[in-house]
């Protein structure tokens, strides 16, 4: 069956209705990482994994208390929130007037506060001030200051003694913003609306209540459709995030269940497995413990339902990084542009529609994370939205879901997993032309002006670096169809790049000086948050500047230097590999300090000669 044959017979089954109201259903639990609510969330999707006639459908848990680690990744502890309620009241009041109240307010109670007891306690309210931090023992903090990022208003309230933290984290768009504490900290802490700060601090006192259970496990839900070769696809979605959060991201959860409905009715030559559970953690503990070789190839879900019209955002096609084969992201956008658009253009001649897409370089702030890197190694492209304008907030309600899109998205990761499960000798010619027409647009791109990227690399190093990527790609098809290809496909692309490097400026400028070689030493899949515990307290300092200077740059550059370190680069090699996989200039200051704190927190180490032991696989 060719891939278009497939991502229509994918488009055309999908239950909408059906998903949709497993989203609706997925919206009304609390889903924190170790809960009761994400507990009954994973009992439902087992139950509807069961019904779509999916096989070895397992509900696992594991231990969540804080101290267990898969590689650096540390379990998290179970909390699950009962009741928030914050008063504001006067020094002698005659009335209390309540400010937030969870459960009927999701999102105001801050995930891990500590409970208070069932009578509450009573405070005086004052305005967080780093200068004079005395007041704050025994008092409600007041984060009113913007200046002051809130992860500094948190260390300076536990530091000095706050019994509390009040924070106003109203998005533009109206919803109340995620806050979340470490866990085991002495404080609780409320998100409350515009101009609520000001009435609480002139009533001078308040009244707070909390209480929460600490019993719940962390589950993954996992299962699978058979194949006849012991070979995996994944599929995959993050089960985790407070209620509503429809979006992000009980519209991946959905999908993948509407896909497997689908797909539970055809014959494929691989396994195609699903996994369900909390962003990271989940994955970590399911490739640590449970999975007995790593999947082939994936494709991640993560907000795939978006309305673009309200939320803001097209649909991300993320693309893997580079030192991976990059056949999966070619497929896996030729699979977008085949999904049946709604209008044509005045003549009919050309398909015209408002919906959206975009492919864009690696990130990595999802499950796909663990899933790339090379202690892992599997290719992997993400499929989610951005931006999204009440992303993280309590206003990602069921309303924000667009059916169609929910439709799409579902098709284009269906039809991935199955083209890759079902692929051999055959279907190669086929395949060798997406890789080929994918490969000559990334090729072209680096033409002078045409680069979509960004990247401030020399164009004829960006030229060369894409030309591996694309051979690599083809080479990649070999394994998957299990024989080898037509070299004609590989000579074409290498003359097509010797055709546009004629076209290039000269040669790149030599470095000077070649510094040592960077050896990565850390336990299986790159943890940022497992760094910066194993960090010392400068470098930990250095990561927590970096995120607050620009979270989402920091994130990706931190990671695509990581991914970057293969034993053979020089510190040079790893920032340059950054820039061209990330697009996105890397000062050297900042690579430069990257990786000190890696060298100094026992993560990597710097040799003379190269070290290409880093890339063993993880079941080795």
């Amino acid at each position: 069956m060719s891939v278009k044959a497939v991502a229509e017979h994918l488009h055309s089954s999908f239950d909408t209705a059906s998903a949709m109201a497993d989203v609706a259903a997925l919206c009304e639990f609390d889903r924190y990482q170790a809960s009761d609510g994400i507990m009954a969330a994973a009992e439902y999707v087992a139950d509807r994994a069961e019904k779509a006639g999916l096989a070895d459908v397992r509900l696992l848990r594991f231990p969540a208390d804080g101290n267990r680690r898969w590689w650096t990744f540390r379990a998290p502890s179970s909390w699950t929130p009962i009741r928030g309620e914050l008063s504001s009241v006067a020094a002698h009041p005659a009335r209390p007037f309540t400010l937030a109240a969870y459960p009927a307010q999701p999102f105001t109670l801050a995930a891990h506060s500590a409970p208070t007891g069932p009578a509450g306690v009573d405070m005086p309210v004052v305005r967080i001030s780093a200068a004079d931090p005395a007041p704050l023992r025994g008092a409600l903090a007041v984060h009113d200051d913007p200046l002051l990022p809130l992860p500094r208003a948190l260390a300076l309230a536990e530091r000095h003694g706050a019994l509390g933290v009040v924070t106003d984290q109203v998005s533009a768009e109206g919803g109340i913003g995620r806050v979340e504490l470490r866990a085991g900290t002495p404080l609780f802490a409320f998100a409350v609306g515009h101009g609520q700060l000001a009435d609480l601090l002139a009533r001078g006192h308040a009244h707070v209540t909390v209480t929460a259970r600490e019993s719940a496990p962390m589950p993954v839900v996992t299962a699978v459709l058979p194949g006849e070769e012991e070979a995996e696809t994944l599929l995959c979605a993050h089960l985790c995030h407070p209620r509503p959060s429809a979006n992000d991201n009980a519209s991946g959860v959905a999908a993948l269940l509407g896909t497997a409905g689908v797909l539970s009715g055809t014959r494929r030559r691989r396994g195609i497995r699903f996994v369900w559970g909390p962003e990271f953690t989940g994955m970590a503990a399911y490739l640590h413990d449970v999975a007995s070789a790593p999947p082939i190839a994936a494709v991640n879900l993560d907000m795939a339902g978006e309305d673009q019209r309200l939320c803001g955002g097209p649909l991300i096609v993320e693309r893997g990084p580079d030192h991976l084969p990059g056949f999966v992201s070619a497929l896996a956008e030729h699979v977008v542009a085949l999904i049946p658009q709604a209008a044509r253009s005045y003549t009919g001649a050309v398909a015209c529609d408002t919906w959206a897409w975009r492919a864009t370089p690696f990130v990595g702030a999802s499950d796909h994370s663990l899933l790339v890197d090379r202690s892992v190694g599997c290719p992997t492209v993400t499929l989610g939205h951005w931006p999204d304008r009440f992303n993280h907030s309590s206003a990602d309600t069921l309303d924000k879901v667009d059916p169609g899109e929910l439709r799409r998205t579902a098709t284009i990761a269906g039809a991935t997993a199955a083209v890759l499960s079902a692929a051999t000798a055959a279907d190669r010619p086929e395949l060798e032309r997406i890789a080929t027409r994918w490969a000559a647009a990334r090729l072209l791109e680096c033409l002078p002006g045409q680069d979509a990227t960004g990247t401030p690399a020399h164009p004829r190093e960006l030229l060369r670096h894409r030309t591996h990527v694309a051979l690599a790609a083809l080479a990649w098809i070999d394994e998957l169809c299990g024989d080898r290809g037509r070299p004609e496909a590989g000579r074409w692309i290498e003359d097509l790049s010797a055709h546009i490097g004629g076209l290039l400026p000269g040669p790149p400028p030599e470095p000077a000086g070649t510094p040592a070689v960077v050896c990565r030493t850390w336990p299986g899949p790159f943890n940022l948050r497992g760094l910066a515990e194993a960090a010392r307290p400068p470098g930990r300092e250095w990561i927590d500047a970096r995120l607050a200077e620009d979270r989402s740059r920091g994130y990706a550059l931190m990671l695509a230097l990581a991914h970057g370190i293969d034993g053979t680069r020089d510190h040079r090699a790893v920032a340059r590999y950054a820039e061209l996989t990330s697009g996105i200039p890397v000062d050297p200051d900042f690579a430069r300090g990257f990786l000190d704190v890696l060298v100094e927190a026992g993560w990597a180490r710097e040799s003379a000669t190269t070290d290409r032991g880093d890339d063993a696989p993880p079941h080795a």
